[in-house]
């Protein structure tokens, strides 16, 4: 048969090179595709490290900065410098479940990609909160409650966690024994460690009212502890010898 003159030629596939970071991060945002093919190969893996950390505490303390000018004052710097921290501590507290989980269920163990795979879903959750933060400084121009700003500072987080969840899991070989079960169990992990490493550092939006702002606050119970008061706050039910409003004697 006569070849079809319009028939557009294959595309052919780059083989993964080691990039700038500047150029990686704009490949990261572009082709992600090419990103996950350069870690699978496990190609100039420092180099990713690298770069990623540096866009996830970059990122972060933007959005850290943002949030704590809800506040304003030394909230700003806090929040800054906290946020970088339960990042980057939950990544590399998390991605050694994900090569244990993996080994221990059949997945060949590859520590260095894996963490360079854990800190590039990451990095792209930073970015796309990045993005975000433009609604929380709208939010705080039009003066929006502390339980609004906080439901929608949930939202923001939530959306950038599915799309890191979502280049990690496609950064893992679907083909391998062990891979879904290894995301699954990296899930778990992160949602306790990152969420348990939040927790002791808060707090990060603070309410325009209040006098002092810590840099941490006391432990008080665990994050488990803290979501049932959370939600009687949110209903209007406080309890005010725990916290008293500004002013007010503490029986």
């Amino acid at each position: 048969p006569a070849r079809d003159e319009r028939a557009a030629p294959a595309r052919p596939v780059a083989a993964p090179v080691a990039r700038p970071p500047l150029g990686l991060i704009d490949l990261l945002l572009r082709d992600r595709a090419a990103v996950r093919a350069q870690i699978r190969a496990e190609v100039d893996l420092a180099g990713v490290l690298r770069t990623m950390i540096g866009t996830i505490a970059v990122a972060m303390a933007i959005v850290g900065a943002a949030l704590g000018s809800y506040r304003g004052g030394a909230q700003i710097a806090y929040a800054a410098i906290k946020l970088p921290i339960v990042l980057l501590g939950t990544a590399a507290l998390s991605a050694p479940a994900l090569s244990t989980c993996g080994a221990a269920l059949g997945r060949p163990v590859r520590l260095a990609a894996d963490l360079a795979l854990v800190m590039t879903g990451l990095a792209l959750g930073a970015l796309v909160l990045v993005a975000c933060t433009p609604l929380v400084l709208v939010g705080r121009a039009l003066a929006l409650g502390y339980h609004d700003m906080i439901l929608a500072t949930v939202a923001m987080f939530a959306g950038a966690g599915v799309a890191a969840l979502v280049m990690i899991g496609r950064g893992l070989d679907g083909g391998v024994p062990g891979a879904r079960a290894a995301l699954a169990g990296l899930c778990v992990v992160s949602a306790l460690v990152g969420g348990q490493l939040a927790w002791a550092l808060r707090p990060y939006l603070v309410r325009p009212r209040a006098v002092e702002v810590p840099f941490v606050r006391d432990l008080e119970g665990s994050l488990l502890d803290a979501v049932p008061e959370a939600l009687r706050s949110a209903n209007g039910i406080y309890r005010r010898d725990a916290a008293p409003l500004p002013g007010e004697a503490t029986p």
